[in-house]
């Protein structure tokens, strides 16, 4: 091909972009295609395609039995038994830019090809950050802007530590450094006894003993639950797999096949945390922030600084994880008064009863719920625009997204906090 085809080809591709973009129905159900081909939830959450900004999902929930003898059957019964409810999913907007210089385009020509491609990059980065939000988002209070799209929404870590349902209940929360597991406490993921007759605990066997029996029957049985865990805990587990050197093992080692604890596939999330915050043995739990703790500052006036020591993480929250959430290491310590490498991200009032609690941030999760228990909602009204920056030999691409998530049933949750990575 000649420099001026080239050129002619190069100049097409560039023109080729309108300024505004809108989406068909059919255009915006590919781009969010897409985006669920990027995330390691696709087969493994609903996805819900949202054509108004909301969208009702019906859900009917039980606290005993639904079949009756007709002699007895009254509406004492199913008044109290069933309830019929229903969930909103409300679309909240994110905004984002991705820049395509002309030097790409030039030396990498694909002509009407490069419209696919520029989606699919896109949406990868889109996936990136809704993965992580969807998981670890805390939803920022009516009035206070977010510091990032993890302030959007409540994600489905708070969800399932802190919500319930009013018929079927809350999450099973165990703990992986305390008793909620039969032999060992030291929060990994699988762990063998050092004495004969060397018995192990795989923590994945606990969480399914305490799945209620009434969610393991649901679509697919065991088969259609999902461990979803950070892909360290994964790679801790096929580690473990392998150390027995068992034909199991090799295929776990080898990567032969879907990853799985009996019939139940393990999904792993690299997005995941795997630094989340732990109290420490000893830890002070009783400090309360006090009025002066103020955003963008490094000083925290505690209750007592006694506990504390230059190089401790502490970590200032609510009880139930609340939005203010953060945790920092300590520069120093004078009486009651803590310096801090890094500034606080918000304002810390004695009124909100917040601790400060001695932290080490080495935990992370794993979770046990059915695959459709997790909702994400993605309207179609997606929007691009296109500016044009000669003098940066580039084109800026501004698009919006719309979106949300559901738990639909907490109580159909098993969640193990604070595992740790060896």
């Amino acid at each position: 091909m000649n420099n001026k085809k080239l050129l002619n080809k190069a100049k097409f591709v560039k023109g080729m972009f309108p300024q505004n973009i809108d989406f068909t129905p059919e255009e915006a159900d590919k781009f969010i295609d897409y985006i669920i081909d990027q995330s390691v939830l696709k087969g493994n959450a609903q996805i819900v395609r949202m054509a108004k900004p909301t969208k009702i999902v019906r859900t009917i929930g039980t606290t005993g039995k639904v079949l009756w003898p007709d002699a007895i059957f009254d509406s004492t019964k199913y008044r109290k038994t069933v309830a019929a409810g229903k969930a909103e999913l409300v679309s909240k907007k994110g905004r984002g830019c991705v820049v395509v210089h002309d030097d790409d385009l030039e030396d990498n020509i694909e002509g009407a090809a490069f419209v696919d491609h520029l989606m699919r990059m896109i949406a990868a980065d889109i996936a990136n950050d809704l993965e992580e939000a969807y998981y670890m988002g805390k939803k920022t209070p009516d009035g206070v802007l977010p510091l990032d799209i993890n302030g959007l929404w409540d994600g489905w870590r708070h969800r399932m530590l802190t919500g319930t349902n009013t018929v079927t209940g809350s999450a099973t929360i165990l703990d992986a450094r305390t008793t909620d597991f039969e032999l060992y406490t030291n929060g990994y993921i699988a762990e063998q006894n050092a004495s004969a007759p060397y018995n192990w605990e795989y923590k994945f066997g606990r969480m399914i003993k305490r799945m209620p029996s009434k969610y393991k029957k649901l679509a697919g049985g065991l088969s259609g639950l999902r461990f979803f865990c950070s892909d360290q805990i994964e790679q801790d587990y096929i580690d473990a797999l392998a150390a027995r050197s068992t034909i199991l093992g090799d295929k776990a080692l080898l990567g032969e096949g879907p990853l799985h604890y009996g019939k139940v596939p393990i999904i792993g999330m690299p997005l995941m945390d795997v630094d989340l915050p732990v109290l420490a043995s000893g830890t002070i739990g009783d400090s309360t922030v006090a009025v002066d703790a103020v955003a963008g500052t490094k000083t925290l006036e505690v209750a007592s600084g006694t506990n504390f020591v230059a190089d401790d993480y502490v970590w200032i929250h609510k009880v139930g994880l609340e939005y203010k959430s953060e945790v920092h290491q300590i520069a120093s310590v004078a009486t009651n008064v803590l310096t801090l490498k890094t500034a606080l991200l918000w304002n810390h009032a004695a009124s909100d009863a917040e601790l400060a609690q001695e932290c080490v941030i080495d935990g992370t999760d794993a979770f046990l719920t059915h695959r459709d228990n997790l909702m994400i909602g993605i309207q179609r009204d997606i929007k691009m625009e296109t500016q044009r920056e000669a003098a940066d030999e580039s084109t800026y691409f501004f698009y919006s997204l719309r979106g949300d998530l559901l738990l639909g049933n907490p109580a159909a949750v098993v969640f193990t906090k604070n595992l740790k990575v060896k």
